[in-house]
């Protein structure tokens, strides 16, 4: 408030004596009040409790300086008991008013102040009964005046917006108590009208000063108010939508362009669909979402999200000023949990100019899957839950003066699969029409693999429909005198599209071990439906005969994130590199340990391999190994990892003459101590010391 003032009153006394019965009116609490002066010796002309009478005691035989300033004390006085005795002590203030003559300070009169700011606390002139004259032996009083302007109080009367973005809000000003009574109005937002009500306002503060004809004038902020923003959230799992609405004044009522009315679709084929969300306000808000071929992201490749403002955007980019988009990443740690954890803080990109912008999460989800290994000498079917995970993207466009985000809607669930292939227009061609028309395994393996009837085998299957709930893993066995026999190896259960299942499919897995029948000679591994329909291709496998001394099995992560096998026939060499950290010892040390102090020492086991004669088509494939991550050696009882060294390694010859073997070092882990691989224990096996020179070290 600015321009009001309290009303205040000074009262001076002359230096001289009151006459008996004297008095003085003084307008407080919006009447008058009188107080007479009186005796001090008692011999007063009025009556001491005469009604409204407030006494003022005067003394004789004293100075004058005396006289005036007790005369005032006594006033003083007199005024404070009236005051506490009516109640009105709230709203006023008693003070003396002093003056120095020479070197003393003398009490020349009181100051009466309002502390109310009403026109009933306002002062008039005192009425005095007597008026100083020379030589004469009255009282005379003297006053200042100085009256209220009050402060201008304001109320508003304010109808806020239902529905977000609409403009529908008024404001009306009520300003009362000003001492004028007559108000302007003015508004802070350029262009208002000078008026005490406004309409059409969006939400909002809106700030009035109010000045009345005095000059007293106050503000008001005042505070036009919207439901919140109605957003809706797309939830969606495989083929199933959920829209989440949030924001708005429940109930909401749901439409489809294709006539449902529910919240919840559930297995919606592939096409473009729209809802309609309206509130309980009538705010209403348009859905549309995409039901595109259900798909997975290699985890090498890039795993993109590309957002859209629309050709409206385009066509007018004020409607979205500072255009950004937001996303989140959000990753089931743990396989069909259920419970989604965000990976990093909230994304945040401009959009272009053509308002659109492609998030990348493949350096946030490819941390998230690991190589998958299978037990040793593995015989049934698993579940190689660390090479997928499912995730979602939320995301939402951010614009405006000052930008603010939408609520986040869900992208469609996908899963990320441990894996990549060489460029993007070959993943582009995978999931266009290879991974629909060959239904291959997850291998870049020819066809016709010979294997050793020790050779462990493993196919990676990945189910690729939402009808597949169970396969069966199909084998045909292929004897020497051509006769054929069918078997099913498993039938798994509880299938959910782009899982990926690990099959055992060796000579020894299968349990095709040579009984009294004829030998086998191959046999072709493929998955089916329970009807018997094939899901995949069919993959032959050829029995090698020969008698290997000493077959080696490296079991590798291929490119597409399943586990194949190299087998190597060929002689073997294995050396041990030594390094050693050594320092001089100190000089008057025991001569005996000599003169260096070995601080450090270890080696690293290389086996130089050679893979036997090798088919051109293996030669090609073999690339896949040698540029696997992971890599292990099997023995019977036993993985040992490693690395094969890192080298150039020729794998074609164009010229005539037979194709040579792929020759390669493998190193282990260095080791410190030496201890040999000690035998394994159980039921029924003897526990017998480790001789020199055995052991089981590759």
């Amino acid at each position: 408030m600015a321009g009001e003032r309290l009303a205040t009153q000074t009262l001076y006394v002359t230096q001289y004596q009151l006459s008996d019965g004297s008095w003085v009116d003084l307008w407080l609490g919006g009447q008058a009040r009188r107080f007479t002066a009186a005796m001090n010796d008692g011999h007063s002309a009025v009556p001491l409790n005469t009604p409204n009478r407030f006494h003022i005691m005067t003394v004789y035989n004293v100075s004058p300086d005396q006289l005036q300033r007790t005369t005032v004390e006594s006033f003083i006085y007199a005024l404070q008991q009236f005051l506490g005795a009516s109640g009105l002590d709230s709203h006023y203030t008693v003070a003396p008013v002093t003056a120095v003559y020479g070197s003393q300070s003398e009490t020349i009169g009181c100051l009466i102040q309002a502390t109310s700011y009403d026109a009933a606390y306002d002062f008039q002139f005192p009425v005095c009964s007597q008026v100083y004259q020379t030589g004469g032996t009255g009282f005379s009083w003297n006053s200042t005046l100085t009256n209220t302007i009050r402060p201008v109080l304001l109320t508003a009367a304010i109808t806020h917006n239902q529905v977000f973005g609409t403009a529908t809000g008024t404001i009306a000003i009520t300003a009362t108590n000003g001492t004028a009574g007559t108000y302007t109005y003015g508004w802070a937002d350029a262009g208002a009208p000078l008026l005490a009500s406004r309409s059409g306002l969006a939400a909002g503060t809106y700030t009035v000063t109010v000045t009345d004809g005095s000059g007293a004038s106050a503000s008001l902020a005042n505070v036009v108010r919207s439901d919140d923003r109605l957003d809706v959230l797309v939830d969606r799992t495989d083929n199933n939508v959920t829209l989440v609405p949030s924001g708005g004044v429940p109930p909401y009522t749901y439409l489809w362009t294709d006539g449902p009315t529910t919240a919840t679709r559930s297995a919606l084929g592939v096409g473009t669909y729209r809802c309609t969300v309206t509130d309980g306000h009538g705010a209403t808000r348009l859905v549309e979402l995409t039901v595109e071929p259900y798909r997975f992201y290699w985890s090498k490749n890039p795993v993109t999200l590309a957002l859209d403002a629309g050709a409206a955007y385009r066509l007018d980019p004020t409607t979205k000023p500072n255009l950004s988009f937001v996303c989140e990443v959000w990753v089931e740690e743990v396989y069909r949990s259920g419970t989604f954890v965000r990976l990093g803080p909230v994304q945040e990109q401009p959009a272009d100019r053509f308002g659109r912008t492609v998030f990348d999460a493949q350096a946030l989800l490819d941390g998230y899957l690991s190589e998958h290994l299978p037990a040793l000498n593995q015989a049934q079917p698993s579940r190689a839950d660390c090479l997928f995970r499912r995730f979602y993207f939320r995301y939402a466009e951010k614009f405006g003066a000052v930008p603010v985000a939408a609520a986040l809607s869900n992208q469609a669930q996908h899963y990320v699969v441990l894996g990549g292939l060489d460029d993007y227009a070959a993943a582009g061609t995978w999931f266009a029409s290879y991974q629909a028309g060959a239904k291959p395994f997850l291998t870049w393996e020819p066809d016709n693999k010979p294997v050793l009837p020790t050779q462990p085998e493993y196919l990676y299957f990945m189910a690729d429909s939402f009808a597949l709930a169970s396969f069966r893993v199909q084998v045909q066995v292929r004897y020497v005198n051509n006769t054929t026999a069918a078997l099913t190896l498993a039938t798994v259960t509880g299938v959910n599209r782009f899982e990926v299942f690990c099959l055992p499919v060796g000579y020894a897995q299968l349990g095709l071990v040579a009984d009294a029948g004829p030998a086998v000679a191959s046999w072709e591994v493929w998955v089916s439906d329970a009807a018997g329909v094939a899901q995949t291709e069919r993959r032959r496998f050829v029995l090698n005969p020969d008698y290997v001394a000493k077959p080696r099995y490296f079991l590798y992560t291929n490119s597409l994130g399943a586990v194949s096998t190299f087998a190597c026939v060929g002689e073997a060499k294995t050396a041990l590199d030594v390094k050693a950290e050594e320092a001089d010892r100190p000089a008057g040390g025991d001569p005996l340990l000599g003169d260096v102090l070995t601080t450090d020492r270890s080696g690293v086991l290389t086996l130089s391999v050679s893979s036997g004669s090798l088919l051109r088509a293996q030669l090609v494939a073999v690339q896949d190994f040698l540029l696997s991550t992971r890599v292990v050696l099997q023995t019977d009882a036993a993985y040992f990892p490693g690395r094969v060294k890192v080298k150039s390694v020729p794998l074609l010859d164009e010229a005539p003459g037979e194709q040579k073997a792929l020759e390669f070092d493998f190193l282990l882990p260095r080791q410190r101590q030496f201890t040999p691989r000690l035998p394994a224990t159980g039921a029924g096996r003897a526990v017998v010391p480790v001789r020199g020179g055995e052991g089981a070290q590759p």
